[in-house]
């Protein structure tokens, strides 16, 4: 059984590093569509 628990805290933690680097790459594109949208409103 510790060995599964072991393996479950392996795949929080890797998923906990996607999570952030999805999340950075996502607020990344989205900065640059409110750039765009912004300058052809002016």
């Amino acid at each position: 059984m510790a060995g599964f628990e072991q393996q479950v805290k392996e795949r929080a933690k890797e998923l906990k590093v996607f999570f952030k680097k999805s999340v950075k790459i996502v607020g990344d594109s989205c900065k640059k569509g409110w750039y765009k949208v912004k300058h052809i409103r002016k």
